[in-house]
């Protein structure tokens, strides 16, 4: 099995299943939570669907903005505020003691993800565990650490040892 690449420095990047706050100065029916389909998008009053999948909260605030222009609603600089509410859940299966699904907060590692799942269970594989994590639209499984970030969406596998 391939080791997992380092994560690619950046802005977070919104996908489906996260769930958005918008504010916009001045146009109070848009403000609220918004959760990300499955397309993609998110349906905004007045704009209608807007695609978020894949941009940062910055790009998806000029997205507003512009489309905000783009029809007459608003006029000259709108501001817009965009920021996580929830994120998408992480899983973790195999050899732990509480195997399932769990929020995800910033800046998470493999060790952290395994200990809200309880820890290793005697029998697990310590040390290595396989992550299975959506790249550039395709599903990939690797090698990884301890130390190695976690992702929303991340699968978690804790193999079970040879005795």
């Amino acid at each position: 099995m391939p080791t997992l690449a380092s994560t690619p420095a950046g802005p977070y990047r919104v996908g489906a299943g996260d769930k958005l706050h918008i504010v916009v100065q001045d146009l109070d029916a848009a403000n609220g939570d918004y959760t990300v389909e499955d397309t993609g998008a998110i349906s905004l009053p007045y704009i209608k669907q807007i695609t978020v999948a894949g941009l940062s909260y910055r790009e998806i605030e000029q997205g507003i903005a512009a489309a905000l222009l783009r029809q007459g609603i608003m006029s000259g600089d709108p501001v817009v505020n965009v920021g996580a509410v929830e994120l998408r859940p992480f899983y973790v299966t195999g050899e732990v003691n509480k195997p399932g699904q769990f929020p995800y907060r910033q800046g998470m590692t493999v060790l952290s993800a395994l200990s809200a799942a309880g820890g290793y269970t005697y029998r697990a594989k310590t040390g290595e565990v396989a992550i299975t994590r959506t790249v550039d639209g395709k599903e990939m499984t690797a090698k990884a650490v301890e130390t190695t970030p976690v992702l929303p969406g991340d699968t978690i596998r804790v193999y079970e040892r040879w005795f």
